[in-house]
C-alpha cells in the first residue's frame, strides 16, 4: 500500500490503484480535495456519512441514488449534482455545506479527473474535440504520448500511462465504434514531440486513423487566425446527456451544465467552420511530412 498523507480529516494515497482491465481506479484513498474542489466534495460527503454512522445505501436512500452511485461520489469518479445533496445537508444539518461547495465546484477548475471524463468518453456515442497543442490523446502513438508524458512530468509510472492511453483508443476499432470528429490547430503538426522520427510516425498515423468514415479529422491553419480556446476542448454525446470537458497545462473542467456546454458547442462549430475541408487537411499533414528531416 502507498504512503498515506494525513493532513485534518482528509488524505489521499500515493499507491497507483488500477482496476482489472488495468485503467486508473480512483478511490478515496487518491482525493487530492487541496487541488480538486470535487475532491473535497468527496471527501466531506464520506466524512459525514462516516460520521453519521449511515450506509453507502441509507445515503442513496435519502439522495435519490444507487449505492454503486454512492460510492462513485465519494470516490471521485462521479459527481453528484445539487439535487442529490441537498436533502443529505438537510437530513445531516450541515448548513447546505455540500450543495455549496458543489455549487463552487461547478465554477471551478479542477485538475483533470481521470474516472470522471473517461466514463464518458468510454460510454459516448459521438465525440468532439479541438487541441490546439498536442495530438488528441484518442490519435496519439505510442512513442508520442511516451515523449509528451516523460516530458510533462505529471505522472509516477510512464509507460503505465502509456499503456492506459493506447487501451483508450481501443473504442475506435470496435464493431461499433463511436464518431469521432477532431480538429487540431496547425501548430500541433509543427511541434517535434519526441523528436523527427517521432513527428513523421506520428502524422503518418494521423493520416492512416482518419481514413475510416466514422473519424474525421481537419486541420485549423494559422491563416483562420485565433479561435478563442486554448489548450483541448472536448464535446462527448452519450445516450443520456451531452457533456464537455476543457483542458490547459495541468488543469481541467468537466462541464455538465447544459446552458455551458451548450455555449461550448458553438464555440467548437465556429472553430470547425474555419477549419480546412478533410482532403486539403490530409494534404497539409502530408506536406508537413515531407517538410521533416
Amino acid at each position: 500500500m502507498g504512503r498515506l498523507l494525513y493532513f485534518d480529516d482528509t488524505f489521499r494515497s500515493t499507491e497507483n490503484k488500477r482496476s482489472s482491465s488495468g485503467a486508473p481506479l480512483e478511490s478515496h484513498d487518491s482525493l487530492d480535495p487541496r487541488s480538486s474542489l470535487w475532491d473535497l466534495v468527496a471527501v466531506q460527503l464520506r466524512n459525514l456519512r462516516l460520521n453519521h454512522g449511515w450506509t453507502c445505501q441509507q445515503v442513496g436512500d435519502v439522495a435519490n441514488a444507487s449505492r454503486s452511485h454512492v460510492s462513485n461520489w465519494e470516490a471521485g469518479r462521479r459527481r453528484p449534482s445539487v439535487a442529490n445533496l441537498a436533502p443529505l445537508d438537510e437530513a445531516w444539518d450541515t448548513a447546505n455545506l455540500l450543495t455549496s461547495l458543489a455549487e463552487h465546484a461547478k465554477e471551478g477548475h479542477d485538475r483533470p479527473r481521470v474516472g470522471s471524463f473517461l466514463q464518458y468518453e468510454q460510454t459516448a456515442m459521438s465525440l468532439k474535440n479541438y487541441s490546439s497543442d498536442v495530438v488528441f490523446g484518442l490519435l496519439q502513438t505510442e512513442e508520442y504520448a511516451r515523449s509528451l508524458f516523460q516530458r510533462g512530468g505529471v505522472v509516477d509510472d510512464i509507460e503505465a500511462a502509456v499503456n492506459d492511453r493506447m487501451e483508450r483508443q481501443q473504442r475506435l476499432h470496435e464493431a461499433d465504434p463511436p464518431h469521432l470528429w477532431v480538429v487540431l490547430a496547425q501548430p500541433v503538426l509543427w511541434w517535434q514531440v519526441g523528436g523527427p522520427e517521432v513527428m513523421r510516425s506520428q502524422l503518418k498515423h494521423l493520416l492512416q486513423i482518419s481514413e475510416p468514415a466514422h473519424i474525421s479529422l481537419r486541420v485549423l491553419p494559422v491563416s483562420a487566425g485565433w479561435p478563442g480556446v486554448s489548450g483541448s476542448l472536448s464535446l462527448m454525446t452519450t445516450r443520456e446527456t451531452e457533456v464537455a470537458y476543457l483542458e490547459s497545462g495541468r488543469m481541467g473542467r468537466l462541464v455538465e451544465r447544459p446552458p455551458e456546454v451548450r455555449d461550448l458547442r458553438v464555440n467548437y462549430d465556429r472553430i470547425g467552420a474555419l477549419a480546412l475541408p478533410e482532403d486539403q487537411s490530409r494534404t497539409l499533414i502530408k506536406n508537413m511530412l515531407g517538410l521533416i528531416k
